[in-house]
């Protein structure tokens, strides 16, 4: 066990984040069945997407600033009380797009900030020598909820639709109970003096960009992010792309599932292997092996074959966990404390910065060239930073300078701060 207060919050969030997935498919398919409005069920997922957006950097700046602990607390029991109006609605009747959109966006925003503040009180939590640890297994406990929680809702969906809702309430509750046990020491950040009027608005503005202003000096991390955010662009499209194929335009849903279950899986999978994988290759080496696999697998998604499909998302996805976890570490590593929540959320937003536009793309590329062309000019793309990898040995020297997480002395004060 990596100490009591991180496994109080794995299992605590395992059940919120499966809850949350669960009602992330249930809310549009209640408000198709509510509107018979295909156009009305997308609205929820556009609202979650934009509050997610803007809630980024003042959730981080929020989460420097107040008790990290007190701000998960305060969140899991707004995204119950959210979670059981929505119960409530569904049971009278009242459930209305505008109600449904405003139900996701409210929790879009206290789920960004309960993220912002997680990561600081896991930071405490962790012992630096099983940081890397920690966050491979907080992988595995995404993936898992990614792979469970959308059947549960359908599942839940069909024995009555306030069902889904009041059990998303209840595991918020729980999560609560069992955060409450988790030990945290607020340490207040540095006073920072700030004027009125003007001056007051430049400083605020300041303090939200800052922690874009430490990402931007860290060369090898920003190289890393820049990787990530055109994977996160590629997976989207991916997604959309198998999931056409494998249905045969749509005509086939249920091959689409399983598109979805794969990606779940090989997250699982990817997420469980991600410790054995950084201790034994070097980050270029990581980088140079992923590039390879999605350049080879990505245009096979693009066939239609439905077996091929799956297999090919279920590896891709597979080693989508080790690049996020360099991430991760890094900043875990070297973040100073009372910046944590604003440098995650700048790395977040840098992150998905492009995804958006991979949907889009996809659409476009299948309608005008076909799948199998439409993977290989979407995958394209990758071979610049892998050349640039390959050409210049001082950038891998800087990329091969991030640090996995194995040596506490590197970081002794972490290290300190993780025995409160």
């Amino acid at each position: 066990m990596i100490s009591r207060s991180f496994t109080l919050i794995w299992v605590s969030q395992a059940l919120s984040d499966m809850a949350s997935e669960m009602t992330s498919l249930a809310l549009p398919l209640a408000v198709l069945a509510a509107t018979r409005s295909p156009v009305d069920a997308a609205m929820v997922a556009t609202a979650v997407g934009i509050a997610q957006l803007i809630a980024k950097l003042p959730s981080g700046l929020v989460a420097d600033t107040v008790n990290r602990k007190t701000l998960l607390l305060l969140c899991d029991a707004g995204r119950a009380v959210i979670a059981l109006l929505l119960a409530l609605a569904l049971a009278v009747g009242q459930l209305t797009t505008i109600v449904a959109v405003a139900a996701a966006a409210a929790t879009a925003v206290v789920s960004t900030l309960f993220s912002a503040g997680e990561t600081g009180v896991i930071r405490q939590a962790v012992p630096v020598a099983q940081r890397r640890q920690a966050i491979t297994r907080t992988i595995v406990r995404t993936n898992i909820a990614i792979a469970v929680g959308p059947p549960l809702g359908g599942l839940l969906l069909t024995l009555g639709a306030p069902i889904a809702f009041l059990v998303d309430s209840a595991s918020y509750l729980l999560s609560l109970l069992l955060l409450s046990r988790v030990v945290y020491q607020h340490l207040p950040r540095p006073a920072e003096s700030g004027g009125g009027g003007a001056g007051a608005l430049r400083h605020t503005t300041g303090e939200l960009t800052r922690g874009f202003e430490w990402v931007f000096k860290q060369r090898p991390l920003l190289f890393l992010v820049a990787f990530v955010a055109y994977l996160n662009l590629l997976g989207r499209s991916v997604e959309l792309l198998a999931a056409i194929g494998a249905s045969d335009l749509g005509r086939h849903p249920v091959s689409a599932g399983w598109v979805l279950t794969a990606a779940g899986c090989g997250g699982i999978a990817g997420g469980v292997c991600t410790g054995w994988i950084l201790r034994r290759f070097r980050p270029v080496t990581v980088l140079g092996g992923i590039g390879a696999v999605w350049l080879v697998l990505t245009p096979l998604t693009g066939l239609g074959h439905t077996l091929l499909t799956v297999a090919a998302v279920g590896v891709i996805v597979f080693f989508l966990p080790p690049i996020g976890s360099l991430v991760s570490l890094q900043v875990g590593l070297d973040a100073p404390a009372h910046l944590l929540g604003r440098i995650s959320a700048a790395v977040a937003l840098l992150a998905g910065s492009i995804a958006w536009a991979g949907p889009g793309i996809t659409g476009f590329l299948i309608a005008g060239q076909g799948g199998l062309t439409a993977a290989i000019v979407l995958v394209a793309p990758l071979l610049l930073p892998l050349g640039a990898l390959c050409a210049s040995p001082r950038l891998r020297t800087a990329v091969n300078s991030v640090r996995s997480g194995d040596d506490p002395a590197e970081v002794p004060e972490l290290a300190a701060s993780s025995q409160n």
